[in-house]
């Protein structure tokens, strides 16, 4: 059983990407343009209809109040590049000259109006709106208030291989990506920043050997200093563990970080991992935070990873 879980644990530790990358910088310049050409086609229909003033002023109001915040964020992040200036003043020269609004009609004003306001509340193309969730900075210091505010989406099983014909679904931030796993037994990863972040959540699926069952009782006597922290890699510290019920079936959480060398940087990976058993079944949701200062960001994270947690539904369970 011990060999079993040690698996699970080096199977899933990865390291992680910077997140100011490449693409990042191109999806920041991407939702700057976005914002630019909406607040023009605004501007636009307050000089041409000068009654839409109001619900001109109203629209851009209710996007700020969502997403203004983020905006001045981008200039934050991009002021430290030389040629920002020059590639803002680029985007506004082209939009001002490829956007042409000199046939707008008054109903095609109201009607764009109105999208504005859907645009509020996060009605945005991809990946417009997970920039702006990223760039939030009450978001950036408390993640979980993406979550809290209905910024998330549904992830519905639907490699039946990888999860062993267990069926469930589960809630991520709308910032985060959603990807396949390159490892069997991972069937779903979810990672922060689009896809680009330091913290990532897994849900595994396993197989016990020899279709072996473990009773309620056999998984509390598990949950005890010794077997957890045997159950981790060598060079893993245990830092806490209990016994739970998740969807009624009995499992346990462990917390603890492995220290890791990447080239000259020392990297320190927090882990929060909640397993059950379901029948023959090993379920694991993993969730990791990669921090190169050593900085105990889990403890940012944890709410975030409660809500995920809480999210979890076994569909398998009530298809009988």
């Amino acid at each position: 059983m011990k060999w079993f879980i040690l698996l699970i644990l080096f199977y899933s530790i990865s390291l992680f990407a910077v997140p100011i990358n490449k693409q990042f910088i191109i999806d920041i310049s991407k939702t700057y343009g976005y914002y630019q050409g909406q607040l023009y086609s605004l501007n636009t229909i307050k000089k041409k209809y000068p009654k839409l003033s109001n619900d001109v002023f109203i629209a851009k109001s209710e996007f700020d109040s969502s997403f203004g915040e983020s905006i001045k964020n981008i200039d934050k992040i991009m002021g430290k590049y030389d040629s920002w200036n020059s590639i803002k003043q680029n985007i506004i020269k082209s939009i001002h000259t490829k956007l042409d609004l000199s046939n707008l009609t008054c109903k095609e004003s109201i009607q764009f109006i109105q999208l504005v306001k859907q645009r509020a509340k996060g009605n945005i193309k991809t990946p417009v709106l997970e920039t702006l969730l990223i760039l939030n900075p009450e978001y950036e210091k408390y993640p979980e208030k993406e979550f809290y505010d209905g910024f998330k989406k549904k992830y519905n099983c639907d490699d039946f291989v990888k999860s062993k014909e267990v069926d469930f679904s589960i809630d991520i931030p709308m910032s985060w990506a959603s990807k396949k796993a390159n490892r069997p037994n991972i069937v779903r990863k979810f990672i922060s920043q689009n896809g680009y972040g330091t913290v990532m959540a897994m849900v595994l699926v396993l197989n016990f050997p020899n279709g072996e069952y473990l009773s309620t009782n056999d998984i509390k006597g598990m949950v005890n200093q010794k077997e957890m922290k045997e159950a981790l890699p060598a060079n893993a510290m245990l830092k806490d563990y209990g016994f739970i019920k998740l969807e009624t079936l009995p499992g346990y959480w462990q917390r603890y970080s492995i220290t890791l060398q990447r080239v000259r940087k020392i990297i320190t990976i927090e882990v929060l991992a909640y397993t059950i058993f379901y029948g023959d079944k090993l379920i694991q949701i993993q969730f990791q935070v990669g921090d190169f200062n050593n900085n105990n960001l889990e403890k940012k994270f944890e709410p975030l990873f409660d809500s995920i947690i809480n999210s979890f539904v076994l569909t398998s369970l009530y298809k009988h």
